[in-house]
């Protein structure tokens, strides 16, 4: 719903104060390093995750860290007492019992009040047997489910060539790297030796009948509040024939294929510094080297560095983050602050941008055709440098950043390093992948066996990757026009059709890592303005004209969560503004001649901001895997001042007399 066009008013006080506010909010947010990084909210899975290892290892959890993993479990139960794989989960059955074991370990007794709304679920469910696959593992390395009741996960997968299509080699990296670890576990059966609960855990989850389940019956059988993603028929078939190899096969074989996980485990931990991927495949890496040699030094240099997914605080007490995103934060927020002058901007500009420069990954530290990755030199971490795992559109965003802020802190090298790397990325069908390209053209979404989530299995073309790429790689031809010049523009054609291909029917877009609509057709539009489509083409006008259509009375945008999987728009309660952030940025970039509507977007965005200049927090607008919602702390407040900066800049050169309806600069500007 929108207003049609009108003389807009005058906003004295939104323009000289909500961008001002925001902005100098967003400068204090800025870390000594000169880098910024929001918090990655997602569940307690992680955390009960790390306490559930720490107790298998033996790893001393320090009493405040202790007390603060409690607090953070409290703090993330449902209304009705129970746990999910976000805040809106009414209760998953799979977060819940790890967390209620994570609990019980720690030493909290299974009479407390806070632990019975789960014991509540335990009994009403006739126990805990239908958790989906990745809980069946983790009860069973502690003793609580068998492993025979569990789905083969079989280790000689990866002696098969990698150019089969099923070779882990062309799975999703995180994927892959996850079902190293839970192959390596599930081959060696392991089970801690020393659980002083496990007998009293057992009648807790099982509601005393432990005994008498037959747990090969449930290996395929998931709750169904638990499991969007059932286990198709042809994987199956793929775990009936996995039994019966099961029976047959070699030990010797095993364990030659063994010993050359573990060591590809070790590579892998130390090309990321011993971050991992990621805490949920950096935590089974640690069991499953440990389970092997508890003396193992790669696991105590792991263990060591688990503190760097860790965020404490007295409100919400210690968790472990799924993701940092350090550079990523910080590419945002130096873009948002770029737009136009702000007090306080010109030194964070400074400070930030010679942080992010060297960030950069200068050149592959490890031997990364046998890692089966791309070469990851001239990318950009989502995370730290160090972390290893470049990314294709934290590489153009950083690159865009730094285009618009310091780019003699790059450097035509350096740029041109950057642009290999996100060439790299692209796909035969001109979109662009995350980590990498996708390794096969058969779809392999049938083999998921992960229940709970989906889309999971491969890398493939994102909308919101390839919009970026091609931004940052337009943004290098206008400064570098002979800098690669003919794979560049090649690779802007190809994106850029792929975009247009990819868009719905309604000039929507779908998202793959956010919520859902708004934030793809964010990219969709900036993407193609940046391919050269002029902004008066229907596609591009299509896309403006449906998210007007959506513009609440009160001048902002709300998406549910939902729309991913109804796959249609859904309204959520209320406007949020970071999703109104988004639609204004669109509509801004876009040139949309509907004045009257991006100043009420703008009124919305200056009411919601809170005296602090802040942003309210609490906006879970992020997405993975389809089911996996986050928080991504600092859009809060990087896209408000980001869109109104656009809006500020736009308004000034349209109230000109004289002048002709400007452009805010397309998306390569942002």
């Amino acid at each position: 719903m929108h207003i049609g066009s009108h003389a807009p008013r005058q906003q004295p006080a939104l323009r000289s104060t909500a961008l001002d506010r925001g902005a100098e909010a967003l400068t204090r947010m800025q870390r000594d390093d000169g880098s910024w990084e929001g918090e990655c909210v997602w569940c307690p899975m992680l955390t009960a995750q790390y306490a559930m290892t720490a107790h298998v290892i033996g790893v001393r959890i320090d009493p405040s860290r202790r007390a603060g993993i409690l607090a953070q479990f409290l703090a993330t139960r449902n209304e009705a007492g129970v746990w999910g794989l976000h805040p809106f989960d009414e209760g998953n059955l799979f977060v819940t019992t790890l967390v209620y074991v994570a609990a019980r370990v720690l030493g909290v007794s299974e009479s407390s009040e806070w632990l019975q709304s789960a014991r509540l679920m335990f009994e009403r469910e006739g126990g805990v047997q239908r958790i989906p696959t990745w809980g069946k593992v983790w009860l069973a390395m502690l003793g609580l489910y068998p492993w025979e009741g569990v789905n083969p996960i079989l280790p000689e997968v990866w002696a098969l060539p990698s150019r089969l299509p099923i070779h882990p080699a062309n799975y999703y990296c995180h994927t892959r790297s996850i079902y190293l670890g839970l192959a390596v576990l599930y081959a060696q059966r392991f089970v801690a030796s020393d659980v002083p609960l496990r007998s009293a855990l057992r009648s807790e989850l099982y509601a005393g009948r432990y005994d008498l389940i037959d747990f090969p019956a449930f290996a395929s059988s998931v709750r169904e509040e638990d499991a969007p993603f059932r286990a198709s028929n042809g994987l199956r078939v793929l775990f009936g024939l996995s039994r019966l190899y099961e029976r047959v096969h070699l030990e010797s074989v095993r364990a030659r294929v063994l010993r050359r996980l573990r060591q590809r485990m070790r590579s892998d931990l130390r090309a990321s510094s011993y971050l991992s991927l990621s805490p949920v495949n950096g935590l089974l890496s640690i069991l499953a080297l440990w389970s092997n040699d508890p003396n193992d030094a790669d696991v105590e240099e792991a263990v060591a560095r688990l503190d760097a997914w860790f965020w404490e605080d007295a409100q919400e007490g210690s968790r472990v983050a799924g993701a940092g995103s350090v550079c990523w934060d910080t590419s945002f927020a130096l873009q948002a602050l770029s737009i136009v002058p702000v007090a306080g901007s010109t030194e964070a500009l400074a400070r930030g941008s010679s942080f992010l420069a060297a960030q950069q990954i200068a050149e592959a530290s490890f031997d990364y055709d046998a890692a089966h990755r791309i070469d990851p030199s001239g990318g950009w971490c989502f995370s730290e440098v160090r972390h290893g795992w470049p990314v294709s559109d934290c590489t153009a965003e950083a690159l865009v950043a730094l285009l618009h802020t310091r780019p003699e802190r790059l450097g035509q090298e350096d740029a041109a390093r950057a642009c290999r790397f996100i060439l790299r990325c692209q796909n035969p069908d001109g979109g662009f992948g995350s980590y990498e390209p996708s390794k096969t053209s058969i779809p392999l979404e049938w083999m998921n066996p992960s229940e709970m989530f989906g889309g999971c299995m491969v890398e493939r073309s994102y909308v919101e990757c390839t919009a970026s790429a091609l931004i940052a790689l337009r943004e290098v031809q206008d400064r570098y026009p002979i800098l690669l010049r003919r794979r560049v523009q090649r690779a802007i054609e190809r994106a850029c059709t792929f975009l247009v291909e990819a868009q719905n029917f309604d000039g929507t877009w779908d998202a793959a890592w956010g919520v859902q609509y708004i934030y793809a057709t964010m990219f969709g539009v900036r993407g193609l303005l940046a391919g050269g489509v002029d902004p008066s083409d229907q596609r591009v006008r299509k896309a403006c004209r449906w998210l007007l259509a959506h513009q609440r009375p009160d001048g902002g945008w709300g998406e549910h969560h939902a729309s991913r999987q109804l796959r249609r728009f859904v309204d959520a309660p209320n406007g949020l503004p970071v999703q109104t952030a988004w639609a204004l940025i669109t509509l801004v970039q876009a040139r949309e001649p509907d004045v009257a509507a991006l100043v009420r977007a703008a009124e919305f965005l200056e009411l919601t901001q809170q005296d602090s200049g802040e942003w309210p927090d609490g906006q879970f607008v992020g997405l993975f895997f389809e089911t996996a919602l986050l928080n991504y702390r600092l859009y809060r407040q990087y896209f408000p001042v980001m869109a109104l900066a656009l809006l500020r800049r736009f308004l000034t050169v349209h109230e000109q007399p004289g002048r002709p309806h400007a452009s805010p600069a397309p998306s390569s500007r942002a």
